[in-house]
């Protein structure tokens, strides 16, 4: 009965289109057990191809940022930056002191970190993942400071202080994926732990969290590392077994509180720079009542369209909450939703990384998205942030590296028991193709529903 009912939701336009429709008709019937949504139109024409359950609502995992990137793009522009403010409630005196605090003001930037741009496949960052704040001391160095007597404090007011989305899971916020969202967000709120026989090693080398190290080192026992942190602590706790000839054990972890943790790092690069500070790292996540006016250093990102590259290449969740709440600062989420064509019914929109179990998305309000990409003149941009298929990004590893795959830009989307991929692919048959395939409910091995993900990807080839 259900492969019925999956033949009998496929709709197809013309008989034109119909060997697409069979091609995925025919993947379908060989992956029952899964809920499937698929939509697939002729961005030309806006002629219909093929059509699966499009009007129903589907977990979208990271096909989300298709939105949020088409939001932020819409909202701000594609030259917009960031910009990172150190300032101060008064200036320095002739001998290079500032009396009182230091404030590092975050303005919303995913960048400050050690991230090239533009984006880069191969060697996606720098080496000294503390360079954007040592770049920052050596601007206060050549405006004369020497001495702090003061706090430095990691100021993310910009925004409201809300670090965990609605819907995410409790223990995401112990990872990378999961990193908390503050609007002064440094190396992406995260710091990567590498255990070896000599011992733990930190990058970018901050000491910020204590770690209770608990590993044992006993021959002829399994690898084995857990790691542990209790919401609202500042203690880590490393657990297991790392035999001695054992393979380095690395991760990357979140900070709890960014803020803090980005005046912690940046106190001790000016100490690192010859700056004497008196005062600790503290962080302030609401306006004050007098802003400091006294600016003494400056950073700027990269261009969005920079930035977008890599929150749809890599699929990078803080930076795309970031843009989310960029962009609704600059221009009403229903305005541009109005703007799209996108009826608000159609989607109930949690986060902007597609983490949250309660954003949904139904796949006919994704395309009209894509669509809307096009009809703006945005299209080729919109198409350069997406992996390209087979090639780079999250798709690099995709369509058994099929070289036919490079005519797909398309966005991956990967959370436990859902899959997706929404994009362009680009037809011998219909030309540019603006598409969705969403499988949601499956407990079939996620290796086998992305190979049939591809399988209808590929069909929209002919």
């Amino acid at each position: 009965m259900l492969r019925i009912a999956l033949i009998l939701t496929l709709i197809v336009s013309s008989l034109g289109a119909q060997p697409l429709a069979q091609g995925v008709r025919t993947v379908l019937a060989q992956n029952q057990r899964i809920h499937w949504g698929v939509h697939a139109v002729q961005l030309k024409t806006g002629r219909v191809l093929a059509s699966v359950n499009a009007d129903q609502f589907f977990v979208p995992a990271s096909n989300a940022k298709l939105l949020t990137s088409a939001y932020a793009l819409t909202a701000l522009g594609s030259d917009y930056r960031f910009t990172t403010r150190v300032v101060a409630g008064r200036s320095i005196d002739a001998n290079g002191k500032l009396s009182g605090d230091l404030v590092l003001a975050g303005g919303g930037d995913p960048s400050l970190s050690a991230r090239h741009y533009p984006y880069n496949r191969d060697t996606p960052f720098g080496e000294d993942h503390l360079a954007p704040l040592r770049d920052l001391a050596h601007q206060l160095k050549d405006r004369g400071v020497k001495h702090i007597t003061g706090r430095i404090i990691g100021d993310d007011s910009q925004q409201k202080f809300d670090p965990v989305p609605s819907g995410w899971s409790a223990d995401d916020g112990l990872f990378e994926y999961g990193a908390p969202v503050s609007a002064l967000s440094f190396n992406d709120n995260i710091f990567e732990l590498r255990i070896n026989g000599n011992g733990i090693t930190l990058n970018p080398p901050v000491e910020y969290f204590a770690l209770l190290n608990e590993i044992r080192h006993v021959p002829g026992e399994p690898r084995r590392i857990r790691i542990e942190r209790q919401p609202g602590s500042r203690t880590v706790t490393l657990s297991g077994n790392l035999p001695p000839a054992a393979k380095e054990y690395s991760n990357e972890l979140a900070v709890d509180d960014p803020a803090l943790y980005a005046a912690v790092a940046f106190r001790q690069v000016l100490r690192e720079e010859g700056i004497r500070v008196d005062g600790i790292a503290a962080t302030r996540h609401l306006k004050p009542i007098e802003p400091e006016q006294v600016e003494l250093a400056r950073r700027d990102s990269p261009p969005l369209e920079e930035l977008l590259k890599v929150v749809d290449k890599v699929s990078q969740n803080l930076h795309a909450e970031l843009m989310l709440r960029a962009s609704k600062l600059a221009m009403p989420f229903a305005d541009f939703l109005k703007l799209a064509g996108v009826d608000e019914k159609d989607l109930n929109f949690e986060d902007g990384s597609g983490m949250s179990r309660l954003t949904l998305i139904t796949p006919k309000a994704i395309v009209q998205l894509l669509r809307f990409m096009d009809k703006q003149g945005q299209l080729e941009r919109f198409r350069g942030f997406l992996p390209v298929g087979a090639e780079d990004g999250t798709l690099r590893n995709r369509f058994n590296k099929s070289p036919k795959a490079k005519a797909i830009r398309a966005k991956t989307g990967s959370l436990a028991h859902v899959s997706a991929l929404g994009g362009y692919a680009d037809s011998k048959r219909f030309g540019p193709i603006a598409f969705q395939i969403v499988a949601n409910g499956y407990n079939a091995p996620t290796q086998e529903v992305r190979a049939a993900i591809d399988r209808i990807a590929l069909a929209l080839l002919q």
